[in-house]
Protein backbone atom coordinates (compact mmCIF):
# COMPACT_ATOMS: atom_id res chain seq x y z
CA UNK A 1 0.00 0.00 0.00
CA UNK A 2 1.17 3.51 -0.84
CA UNK A 3 0.59 6.73 1.08
CA UNK A 4 -0.34 10.05 -0.53
CA UNK A 5 0.64 13.56 0.50
CA UNK A 6 -1.26 16.41 -1.17
CA UNK A 7 -0.02 19.99 -1.06
CA UNK A 8 -1.31 23.32 -2.22
CA UNK A 9 1.39 25.50 -3.81
CA UNK A 10 0.84 29.21 -3.13
CA UNK A 11 1.24 30.13 0.55
CA UNK A 12 1.89 26.45 1.29
CA UNK A 13 4.86 25.06 -0.62
CA UNK A 14 6.03 28.63 -1.21
CA UNK A 15 5.59 31.43 1.30
CA UNK A 16 4.38 33.71 -1.49
CA UNK A 17 1.60 33.80 -4.05
CA UNK A 18 2.83 33.15 -7.58
CA UNK A 19 0.09 35.19 -9.27
CA UNK A 20 0.59 38.10 -6.87
CA UNK A 21 4.34 37.90 -7.52
CA UNK A 22 3.78 38.55 -11.23
CA UNK A 23 1.10 41.18 -10.61
CA UNK A 24 3.53 43.06 -8.36
CA UNK A 25 6.27 42.69 -10.96
CA UNK A 26 3.91 44.11 -13.59
CA UNK A 27 3.16 47.11 -11.37
CA UNK A 28 6.79 48.15 -11.82
CA UNK A 29 6.06 48.71 -15.53
CA UNK A 30 2.36 49.58 -15.78
CA UNK A 31 -0.79 49.12 -13.67
CA UNK A 32 -2.25 45.63 -14.08
CA UNK A 33 -5.97 45.15 -14.78
CA UNK A 34 -8.15 45.42 -11.69
CA UNK A 35 -9.73 42.31 -10.22
CA UNK A 36 -13.51 42.54 -10.15
CA UNK A 37 -14.80 41.12 -6.88
CA UNK A 38 -17.98 39.92 -8.58
CA UNK A 39 -15.92 37.60 -10.77
CA UNK A 40 -15.95 34.02 -9.45
CA UNK A 41 -13.20 32.75 -11.74
CA UNK A 42 -9.59 33.81 -11.21
CA UNK A 43 -8.11 32.13 -14.31
CA UNK A 44 -9.62 34.53 -16.92
CA UNK A 45 -8.31 37.43 -14.85
CA UNK A 46 -4.78 36.00 -14.91
CA UNK A 47 -5.09 35.60 -18.67
CA UNK A 48 -5.66 39.35 -18.83
CA UNK A 49 -2.68 39.91 -16.53
CA UNK A 50 -0.43 37.86 -18.80
CA UNK A 51 -1.61 39.85 -21.82
CA UNK A 52 -0.83 43.12 -20.02
CA UNK A 53 2.55 41.76 -18.95
CA UNK A 54 3.41 40.97 -22.56
CA UNK A 55 2.28 44.42 -23.73
CA UNK A 56 4.30 46.07 -20.97
CA UNK A 57 7.47 44.29 -22.05
CA UNK A 58 7.68 41.86 -19.14
CA UNK A 59 9.74 39.11 -20.72
CA UNK A 60 9.67 35.36 -20.22
CA UNK A 61 12.95 35.61 -18.34
CA UNK A 62 11.53 38.38 -16.11
CA UNK A 63 8.53 36.23 -15.20
CA UNK A 64 10.46 33.01 -14.63
CA UNK A 65 13.12 34.78 -12.56
CA UNK A 66 10.43 36.25 -10.31
CA UNK A 67 8.84 32.82 -9.87
CA UNK A 68 12.15 31.12 -9.07
CA UNK A 69 12.88 33.75 -6.41
CA UNK A 70 9.82 32.84 -4.32
CA UNK A 71 10.84 31.51 -0.92
CA UNK A 72 9.83 28.05 0.17
CA UNK A 73 8.20 27.63 3.55
CA UNK A 74 10.74 26.35 6.08
CA UNK A 75 11.11 22.58 5.92
CA UNK A 76 9.53 22.10 2.47
CA UNK A 77 12.59 20.60 0.78
CA UNK A 78 13.32 18.26 3.67
CA UNK A 79 9.74 17.02 3.90
CA UNK A 80 9.13 16.54 0.18
CA UNK A 81 12.41 14.67 -0.29
CA UNK A 82 11.73 12.52 2.79
CA UNK A 83 8.26 11.64 1.51
CA UNK A 84 9.62 10.64 -1.91
CA UNK A 85 12.46 8.61 -0.38
CA UNK A 86 9.95 6.84 1.88
CA UNK A 87 7.81 5.73 -1.06
CA UNK A 88 5.01 8.27 -0.72
CA UNK A 89 3.26 9.74 -3.73
CA UNK A 90 3.45 13.54 -3.63
CA UNK A 91 0.70 15.48 -5.41
CA UNK A 92 0.69 19.25 -5.86
CA UNK A 93 -2.91 20.39 -6.32
CA UNK A 94 -3.14 24.10 -6.97
CA UNK A 95 -5.03 26.88 -8.73
CA UNK A 96 -1.73 28.32 -9.96
CA UNK A 97 -0.46 27.19 -13.35
CA UNK A 98 1.89 24.57 -14.77
CA UNK A 99 4.58 27.00 -15.96
CA UNK A 100 4.95 28.61 -12.53
CA UNK A 101 4.85 25.39 -10.51
CA UNK A 102 7.12 23.36 -12.80
CA UNK A 103 9.69 26.14 -13.05
CA UNK A 104 9.79 26.68 -9.30
CA UNK A 105 10.16 22.95 -8.60
CA UNK A 106 12.94 22.64 -11.18
CA UNK A 107 14.73 25.72 -9.84
CA UNK A 108 14.67 24.28 -6.32
CA UNK A 109 15.60 20.71 -7.24
CA UNK A 110 12.27 19.17 -6.23
CA UNK A 111 10.79 18.18 -9.57
CA UNK A 112 11.85 14.53 -9.31
CA UNK A 113 10.41 14.20 -5.81
CA UNK A 114 6.89 15.20 -6.92
CA UNK A 115 4.68 12.49 -8.41
CA UNK A 116 2.31 14.81 -10.24
CA UNK A 117 1.17 18.42 -10.48
CA UNK A 118 -2.52 19.09 -11.06
CA UNK A 119 -3.08 22.72 -11.97
CA UNK A 120 -4.18 25.02 -14.77
CA UNK A 121 -2.21 24.44 -17.97
CA UNK A 122 0.01 27.30 -19.09
CA UNK A 123 2.26 27.63 -22.12
CA UNK A 124 4.43 30.16 -23.92
CA UNK A 125 3.63 31.34 -27.42
CA UNK A 126 5.69 34.06 -29.12
CA UNK A 127 6.90 35.31 -25.76
CA UNK A 128 3.43 35.59 -24.21
CA UNK A 129 2.14 33.33 -21.46
CA UNK A 130 -1.27 31.72 -21.93
CA UNK A 131 -3.35 29.85 -19.37
CA UNK A 132 -6.13 27.29 -19.71
CA UNK A 133 -8.40 25.97 -16.92
CA UNK A 134 -7.68 22.55 -15.46
CA UNK A 135 -11.37 21.67 -15.72
CA UNK A 136 -14.74 23.16 -16.52
CA UNK A 137 -16.84 21.83 -13.68
CA UNK A 138 -20.37 22.71 -12.62
CA UNK A 139 -20.91 19.92 -10.07
CA UNK A 140 -19.49 21.79 -7.06
CA UNK A 141 -21.09 25.14 -6.26
CA UNK A 142 -18.49 25.92 -3.58
CA UNK A 143 -15.60 25.98 -6.05
CA UNK A 144 -14.81 27.96 -9.20
CA UNK A 145 -15.49 26.35 -12.56
CA UNK A 146 -11.82 25.92 -13.40
CA UNK A 147 -10.97 23.83 -10.31
CA UNK A 148 -12.73 21.89 -7.61
CA UNK A 149 -9.92 20.28 -5.65
CA UNK A 150 -12.23 17.55 -4.35
CA UNK A 151 -13.06 16.48 -7.90
CA UNK A 152 -9.43 16.69 -9.01
CA UNK A 153 -8.23 14.68 -6.02
CA UNK A 154 -10.89 12.01 -6.58
CA UNK A 155 -9.81 11.73 -10.23
CA UNK A 156 -6.17 11.33 -9.21
CA UNK A 157 -6.91 8.66 -6.61
CA UNK A 158 -9.19 6.75 -9.00
CA UNK A 159 -6.25 6.16 -11.35
CA UNK A 160 -4.07 4.58 -8.65
CA UNK A 161 -4.23 1.72 -6.15
CA UNK A 162 -6.04 2.52 -2.94
CA UNK A 163 -3.93 4.58 -0.59
CA UNK A 164 -3.57 3.40 2.98
CA UNK A 165 -2.92 6.94 4.15
CA UNK A 166 -3.80 10.38 2.78
CA UNK A 167 -2.66 13.72 4.17
CA UNK A 168 -3.51 17.18 2.85
CA UNK A 169 -1.75 20.49 3.54
CA UNK A 170 -3.04 23.88 2.44
CA UNK A 171 -3.90 27.38 3.47
CA UNK A 172 -6.77 28.81 1.45
CA UNK A 173 -10.54 28.70 1.10
CA UNK A 174 -10.28 26.44 -1.93
CA UNK A 175 -8.58 23.84 0.28
CA UNK A 176 -11.65 23.56 2.51
CA UNK A 177 -13.70 21.58 -0.01
CA UNK A 178 -11.20 18.70 -0.24
CA UNK A 179 -10.67 18.86 3.53
CA UNK A 180 -14.35 18.08 4.02
CA UNK A 181 -14.07 14.99 1.82
CA UNK A 182 -11.11 13.36 3.56
CA UNK A 183 -11.86 10.17 5.51
CA UNK A 184 -11.50 10.04 9.31
CA UNK A 185 -8.14 8.25 9.13
CA UNK A 186 -6.65 11.05 6.98
CA UNK A 187 -4.89 14.17 8.25
CA UNK A 188 -5.55 17.74 7.17
CA UNK A 189 -2.81 20.29 7.83
CA UNK A 190 -4.20 23.86 7.72
CA UNK A 191 -1.70 26.71 7.83
CA UNK A 192 -2.22 28.43 11.15
CA UNK A 193 -3.90 31.83 10.90
CA UNK A 194 -4.93 31.44 7.25
CA UNK A 195 -8.44 30.99 5.78
CA UNK A 196 -8.41 27.18 5.80
CA UNK A 197 -7.47 27.20 9.46
CA UNK A 198 -10.35 29.52 10.31
CA UNK A 199 -12.86 27.51 8.28
CA UNK A 200 -11.77 24.24 9.89
CA UNK A 201 -11.99 25.77 13.38
CA UNK A 202 -15.48 27.04 12.62
CA UNK A 203 -16.80 23.71 11.38
CA UNK A 204 -15.18 21.76 14.23
CA UNK A 205 -17.00 24.01 16.69
CA UNK A 206 -20.36 23.19 15.11
CA UNK A 207 -22.64 20.32 16.19
CA UNK A 208 -22.13 18.61 12.81
CA UNK A 209 -18.56 19.30 11.68
CA UNK A 210 -17.87 18.88 7.98
CA UNK A 211 -14.25 17.86 8.52
CA UNK A 212 -13.84 14.28 9.79
CA UNK A 213 -10.07 13.94 9.34
CA UNK A 214 -7.52 14.56 12.07
CA UNK A 215 -6.53 18.25 12.11
CA UNK A 216 -2.94 19.38 12.75
CA UNK A 217 -2.29 23.11 12.17
CA UNK A 218 1.17 24.06 10.92
CA UNK A 219 3.42 27.09 11.03
CA UNK A 220 6.21 25.46 9.04
CA UNK A 221 6.78 22.10 7.36
CA UNK A 222 8.83 20.82 10.27
CA UNK A 223 5.50 20.51 12.09
CA UNK A 224 4.23 18.24 9.32
CA UNK A 225 7.50 16.30 9.32
CA UNK A 226 7.22 15.62 13.05
CA UNK A 227 3.66 14.36 12.62
CA UNK A 228 4.44 12.05 9.70
CA UNK A 229 7.97 10.99 10.65
CA UNK A 230 8.27 11.32 14.44
CA UNK A 231 11.37 9.15 14.40
CA UNK A 232 13.28 11.74 12.36
CA UNK A 233 14.91 14.54 14.35
CA UNK A 234 15.33 17.71 12.28
CA UNK A 235 15.66 21.37 13.03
Amino acid sequence: MVSLAVFDFDRTIVDDDSDATIINKLREKQPPPEWETSNHDWTPYMSDVFEHAYSAGLSQDDILSAIASMRENPGVSELVRTLAASGWDVLLLTDANSVFVDHWLKSHGLQEAVTQVMTNRAFWQSGRLYIEPLMRQTACSRCPRNLCKSIALAQFIAQRPQYDRVVYAGDGRNDFCPATNLPPHAIVFPRRGYPLDELVKKTLASPTPLVQAKVVPWDDFYTIMKELFPEKSIS
